[in-house]
């Protein structure tokens, strides 16, 4: 590993901690109106991340809760419990020196356990499309 990857991961894990702030803030908060505050925060915060460390591990966790928070404004919906979750989750992920994969993988399934659609730009596909064509 060179000295500028290893740059880029101090970087992901320092934006990630900044996060944290954010998402303890969301979870105390969320459903008021200053909640909105926050959720720009983070979700700036974010898409930095996403512009200064893409491929990083950690940011493949964030990028999932971004796209969870983001599409249709959705960060409205989630609960202080859910984002006490994420606050959770993202804590232990910063407390590991590296993480991996299959961290990466999990940390996506917990926040879909959390109720966090971590996939909301997925096309549904009508089951009757192909019937039609057929006629």
């Amino acid at each position: 590993m060179n000295t500028e990857q290893k740059v880029l991961e101090a970087s992901a894990v320092t934006i990630t901690k900044s996060l944290l702030l954010d998402l303890e803030e969301l979870s105390r908060h969320a459903g008021e109106p200053c909640s909105a505050v926050f959720a720009d925060s983070i979700l700036r915060k974010m898409r930095s991340m996403v512009d200064k460390c893409k491929g990083d591990p950690y940011t493949e966790v964030v990028l999932a809760l971004h796209d969870a928070l983001a599409h249709q404004n959705r960060w409205l919906d989630y609960t202080k419990k859910q984002y006490k979750g994420a606050y959770d989750l993202f804590l232990s992920l910063v407390n590991q020196k590296a993480i991996n994969n299959t961290v990466v993988e999990n940390s996506i399934i917990a926040l879909e356990d959390l109720g966090f659609n971590t996939l909301p730009f997925s096309v549904k596909f009508d089951d009757n499309s192909q019937d039609e064509d057929e006629l």
